[in-house]
């Protein structure tokens, strides 16, 4: 269990330095420029799907209880995180450390 969440976190990082390095390409910018944003973006998208009885299923909920009639009851909000959550908190954190010691001058002097 322990080597399948390393396993995960690993490719986690790696394909969010390789979306952050593609974003930061397409943009023609630096890559810790698009580091928080790719981190919070992806931690986003991982709590989106992670999640139940959010906007999207009470969306479906109520198109399926309009097209048939019948009463569905409605699911609690619950979110199960996972170490790709995890993973992404901790990069999204360290992008912006990072970021802030890097324009520390900027926002400074």
């Amino acid at each position: 269990m322990i080597g399948k969440n390393i396993i995960w976190a690993i490719v986690t990082v790696f394909v969010m330095v390789l979306i952050n390095y593609g974003v930061a390409s397409f943009f023609s910018g630096e890559f810790i420029e698009y580091s928080f944003l790719v981190g919070v973006v992806v931690m986003t998208i991982v709590w989106f799907f992670n999640s139940k009885g959010g906007f999207a299923s009470n969306t479906v909920r109520l198109g399926v209880q309009a097209r048939t009639g019948l009463k569905i009851e409605e699911e609690k909000q619950n979110f199960n995180p996972t170490v790709v959550f995890y993973t992404a908190l901790g990069y999204t954190t360290v992008a912006l450390i990072i970021t802030i010691i890097y324009y520390k001058d900027y926002f400074t002097g």
